[in-house]
C-alpha cells in the first residue's frame, strides 16, 4: 500500500466526520509518522530499556541496535565490514496475528472435518 492509498482509505472511513478533507487526512497521517520517527530518532536504547512504541491490537515497534558484522560486496564478492547501526523492528500484536491467520485456520479446520 502506498501513502496515497492509505490516505484514500482513511478518508473514505464512514466513522470520520464528512467535512474531513483528504488534505487534512494527509496532514494527520504525516504528523503520526513524523512523531513516530522523531521518537525513535531521539530515544536512547539500552538492553534493559529499549525504545518501544506499542499500539494495542496492532503491534509494537522497537528500536534495536545491530552490531557490526562482516558481509560480501555483491558486485565483486570481496569481504566488507557492515558498520553497526540502529534499526526498528515490528512485532505484530495477537489481534493482528489472529486476523492474518484467520483464513488459514478456517482452511485447516475444513481439512480436519
Amino acid at each position: 500500500m502506498t501513502k496515497a492509498e492509505l490516505i484514500e482509505r482513511v478518508a473514505a472511513k464512514k466513522e470520520l466526520p464528512r467535512d474531513l478533507t483528504k488534505k487534512t487526512v494527509t496532514q494527520i497521517v504525516d504528523a503520526v509518522f513524523t512523531e513516530m520517527g522523531d521518537y525513535f530518532i531521539r530515544s536512547r536504547t539500552s538492553r534493559a530499556n529499549p525504545a518501544r512504541l506499542a499500539y494495542p491490537g496492532f503491534g509494537t515497534f522497537t528500536k534495536r541496535r545491530r552490531n557490526q558484522r562482516s558481509g560480501r560486496n555483491p558486485q565483486d564478492g570481496s569481504p566488507i565490514i557492515i558498520p553497526a547501526q540502529a534499526t526498528v523492528v515490528f512485532s505484530p500484536g495477537q489481534e493482528l496475528k489472529s486476523l492474518l491467520n484467520r483464513d488459514s485456520q478456517r482452511a485447516a479446520a475444513r481439512r480436519l472435518a
